[in-house]
């Protein structure tokens, strides 16, 4: 895991698992940041190619408390394959999801028209603010409702 700095955005380089062994230091190096008043970071997934539900959590989490005093938190160089988990569980419409690094930092920063640089697509239409909290027992309970096996048609 890398941080740098870019226009007073913090800018963490996620490592290539973000799993139950990794996400207690990412979670810590979130908590830190946020506790000394950096409130807009962007990780950075372009070395990352698996995300368990500890790593959504600490997302979640750090996306949750920069908002709240502020600021936000960013995803950028999602693969497919982690894009496709972030669509499936609804968090995607959460966070600000960005082709590179340098649309996610401009878009925290509030600069349109650096992020939306070489994009073909109008400028979005004004956010809706999306309660956290409510979202997030969404997610819980479309998690803990048990899954119903099905009774195959004994004829075939």
């Amino acid at each position: 895991m890398q941080l740098m700095e870019q226009g007073g955005i913090r800018l963490i380089t996620l490592p290539q698992r973000v799993d139950v062994t990794s996400a207690p230091e990412l979670e810590k190096l979130c908590n830190d940041l946020i506790n000394n008043g950096c409130f807009k970071i962007v990780c950075d997934f372009s070395h990352t190619e698996y995300v368990s539900s500890s790593g959504l959590r600490v997302f979640l989490s750090g996306l949750k408390r920069t908002v709240k005093a502020g600021g936000g938190l960013s995803l950028c160089c999602l693969n497919p394959g982690i894009m496709e988990i972030f669509e499936m569980t609804g968090l995607a419409d959460l966070f600000g999801v960005h082709a590179s690094s340098t649309e996610a930092v401009a878009a925290l920063s509030g600069d349109l028209a650096s992020a939306n640089a070489g994009s073909t697509e109008k400028e979005p239409e004004p956010a809706t603010q999306i309660p956290i909290e409510k979202s997030i027992k969404d997610i819980a309970r479309a998690y803990s409702t048990p899954i119903r096996p099905t009774v195959m048609d004994e004829k075939a």
